[in-house]
């Protein structure tokens, strides 16, 4: 079976269309990522392990102005389907629905609808494109043979899916730890780890940590990503005489990498923004599967399953000195940091792991597909 992946941010740091397509590679399916290179820095076809991934190079903006560009994005997407031969689209997030439904229905072929992120809230457009696209969600929903969700928040705000054929597929890293030793409580600085999208929308609160931190000793804060923030963190970092420091974009093996050496990862998004109160970062279960304590805000799904596996600390992202006592907590009690980190673990494998997942993925597949 021919499978198509459509992801518009291809090249984000977030590995959830690899992913999916390793597994599904690994069962004897062909996979294609469909993806939008905004930047223009990748080749329009390229040839990886799991997959081939085809690009549109057309560069636009992120965050609210990319809003012009999507009608290109979705040209290029309902063409390239018309096209090409596949037998199932899986299409992630609703910058790529609407093209993949259409081209289902015309070739009258299998869609799943994948909601990795509440798009329109990603990108903070007006409020009427807003009320535009949650009445589309609900229809593109129905019409869908198949729907994905990262998070069971999405079924209570969305009152429910009206498909039959749903699974709840959380962002989880693949089991990293397997053969490797895990150091907690080590001596010297106490390093902290960010990965991911750093979007000023998204509300990370990288300078909150920061602030914490700064008169706190042997203490080094670790960031990783790219977005309209870079500027702003940069700027940080050559302030903070090294204890602060930026390394870009890096790979999914090395964000794993350095989540294993580092001593706590964090993800203390403002949960006002909307899909932070509804969705499970993937640096929670990448926390979890490395053994390691993780600091989230209060007020979001996140912070209610944390604090039912005990594998970190929830704080107010917004009170500098709730962080900075967290951080102090931690720092000093290693033995504090190693529990938590083993909850977490333990709950990873019982219950959030990728090789669940991936049992619920080919289950969703294999649904469809009868």
């Amino acid at each position: 079976m021919r499978v198509v992946i459509v992801r518009a941010a291809l090249e984000t740091v977030s590995p959830r269309g690899p992913k999916t397509a390793q597994v599904l590679s690994s069962h004897g399916h062909s996979v294609i990522l469909l993806g939008w290179d905004r930047e223009c820095k990748y080749p329009r076809v390229s040839r990886e392990e799991h997959y081939e991934a085809r690009r549109l190079r057309f560069r636009a903006p992120f965050g609210p102005r990319v809003l012009a560009f999507l009608p290109i994005w979705w040209l290029f997407e309902f063409l390239w389907l018309i096209k090409e031969r596949w037998d199932i689209v899986q299409a992630m997030d609703f910058d790529t629905i609407m093209p993949a439904v259409i081209a289902g229905k015309i070739k009258r072929k299998k869609v799943i609808y994948d909601i990795a992120d509440i798009y329109y809230e990603m990108i903070k457009p007006p409020q009427w494109f807003t009320k535009f696209c949650i009445f589309m969600d609900k229809i593109f929903l129905r019409l869908a043979d198949g729907v994905s969700l990262a998070s069971e928040g999405y079924e209570k705000e969305l009152r429910g899916i009206p498909n039959k054929n749903m699974a709840v597929i959380y962002n989880s890293p693949p089991d990293f730890l397997k053969g490797r030793d895990v150091t907690t409580g080590k001596a010297g600085v106490f390093t902290l780890f960010y990965a991911g999208a750093l979007f000023r929308s998204r509300r990370a609160n990288i300078d909150k940590v920061f602030e914490a931190t700064r008169d706190i000793g042997d203490i080094r804060i670790v960031i990783a990503g790219f977005g309209d923030q870079i500027g702003e963190i940069e700027e940080l970092a050559a302030k903070s005489k090294g204890k602060l420091q930026f390394i870009g974009r890096i790979g999914y093996v090395e964000v794993l990498d350095r989540s294993l050496a580092a001593d706590l990862l964090f993800a203390l998004y403002e949960p006002s923004v909307y899909v932070h109160r509804l969705n499970h970062p993937t640096k929670l279960f990448e926390a979890m599967m490395c053994h390691k304590p993780i600091l989230v805000s209060k007020g979001s799904v996140t912070a209610d399953l944390v604090e039912k596996e005990k594998c970190g600390l929830g704080v107010d992202c917004n009170s500098v000195d709730e962080i900075k006592e967290a951080i102090i907590k931690l720092k000093d009690d290693p033995e504090l940091c190693n529990l938590l980190g083993a909850n977490g673990r333990k709950a990873y494998e019982q219950r959030y792991s990728w090789q669940i997942m991936e049992q619920r993925l080919l289950s969703l597949y294999h649904e469809i597909g009868e």
